[in-house]
């Protein structure tokens, strides 16, 4: 047992003492050294050198690596909200380029020129040209100018052109001239020489309008206090003296029912243009065109509603309706006229003139206004149906039109005089 104890001693001591000791050794007085790395060698200056020019290329590399991958995700976000935008935008006609949020619009800060200033208008009363922007302030104060001198008419000319809706001014003209027959009628019956302001027909009728009391005035009739169901209200009474010049109320009665609201003509703004290579680039205020707020809302609901259409069968009636409804989207046109010179005649007009009235303008800026002479699209078609608009024509909002003496015409006075020399075409006080 002894010898047993003694063996396991042992073979504990050799454990501990680990490999390379001797069972006899004293392993406690011996502590582990710790083992010293080499030295490593300094490198040369050359070495040091490429080092650092294989690290910078490196670092570079890394950086270049990271910019691509930045700019190709900010690229392809650009991308997927443009994307998104131009789907929402695709059937509006007022998309003029891809913007998204993150974007900023890009303005160009020089001024813009446009071809002409806007839209006058010849006041037909005064002659002044007016612009349209100040087209209703002018219409009242030249009517009130006018109404010292003429205040019947004036007064049923306020009525016609100071009002809007014109079934309301027409139901508003029935009733005055409605008052003036039952005078006219009964003209010793004092109940039909007095209107009732609070009346509800004359409320709903004439009061809303302007220019009735102007009216009424004119004809005779003054404001009185008079006494009604246990009060006082106000009345329009026609004096007794007025009752017996019935001549003079059917005079007024007439001039109401035909006096027609003040028509202003399109100043034409008559330009002449030197040669430029820019004659087909129009700069167009927005008073050329006839859309509200509200259709510029529902423009993207009607492009829908177009598509859909397309895959309906519609009658001929229906196609002519949109039509005309495309028609009216502008109010104004430009139209330039290019001679053989190259000089331009520009002026304004509106949308639904007829080609008559440019014909007419043509004529009155030409030398020899006698001769005939053919107009013609820019596509070289001619221009021949005098009564039909510029829009159904295809002129609007802006337009070039060419000029040329009629070849028939021409060709007989080269056979008479033997050459075709007439080439002045302007009158000399217009350039």
């Amino acid at each position: 047992m002894k010898k047993f104890f003694s063996k396991v001693k042992t073979e504990v001591t050799f454990k501990k003492a680990g490999e390379g000791h001797k069972l006899t050794e004293d392993t406690r007085s011996k502590a582990v050294q710790p083992r010293t790395p080499a030295e490593r060698a300094h490198p040369s200056q050359g070495a040091q050198q490429a080092g650092a020019a294989a690290l910078a290329r490196l670092e570079q590399k890394d950086q270049s690596k990271t910019k691509r991958t930045s700019s190709a995700v900010r690229a392809a976000a650009r991308a997927e909200a443009a994307e998104r935008e131009a789907k929402s935008n695709a059937n509006s006609p007022y998309a003029t380029g891809t913007r998204t949020q993150s974007e900023p619009e890009v303005r160009d800060c020089a001024p813009v020129v446009l071809s002409v200033s806007g839209v006058r208008f010849i006041c037909p009363l005064s002659g002044q040209s007016v612009p349209k922007e100040g087209l209703d302030q002018h219409k009242r104060e030249c009517i009130v100018t006018y109404l010292i001198d003429s205040p019947v008419k004036m007064s049923a000319t306020m009525i016609q052109s100071l009002n809007k809706g014109r079934d309301k001014v027409q139901v508003c003209v029935d009733t005055l001239r409605k008052y003036l027959e039952n005078i006219m009628a009964n003209p010793t019956e004092e109940k039909f020489r007095k209107i009732r302001l609070s009346n509800k027909a004359f409320q709903d009728r004439v009061a809303t309008m302007e220019g009735h009391e102007e009216f009424l005035q004119a004809t005779g009739f003054s404001l009185k206090e008079l006494p009604h169901q246990d009060t006082v209200e106000p009345f329009w009474v026609l004096g007794e003296d007025k009752c017996d010049d019935l001549d003079s109320l059917k005079a007024s009665a007439d001039i109401l029912t035909t006096t027609e609201p003040l028509k202003f003509k399109v100043d034409r703004m008559m330009q002449v243009l030197q040669p430029t290579d820019r004659v087909a680039e129009f700069r167009l205020p927005d008073a050329f065109y006839n859309l509200t707020t509200e259709e510029i809302k529902r423009e993207q609901q009607d492009r829908t509603d177009a598509v859909q259409k397309s895959f309906q069968l519609r009658t001929k009636a229906m196609r002519e309706r949109e039509e005309q409804q495309n028609l009216r989207r502008y109010n104004f046109t430009l139209i330039r006229v290019r001679f053989p010179d190259n000089v331009l005649l520009q002026g304004v007009f509106r949308a639904q003139e007829k080609l008559s009235e440019l014909v007419q303008f043509v004529r009155e800026a030409l030398v020899s206004d006698w001769l005939p002479f053919v107009l013609s699209s820019a596509t070289g078609q001619r221009l021949e149906e005098e009564e039909v608009s510029f829009a159904e024509l295809g002129l609007v909002p802006a337009a070039v039109v060419n000029f040329t003496w009629d070849p028939s015409i021409m060709a007989d006075i080269a056979a008479q005089q033997g050459a075709a020399s007439n080439n002045q075409y302007l009158k000399p006080e217009l350039l």
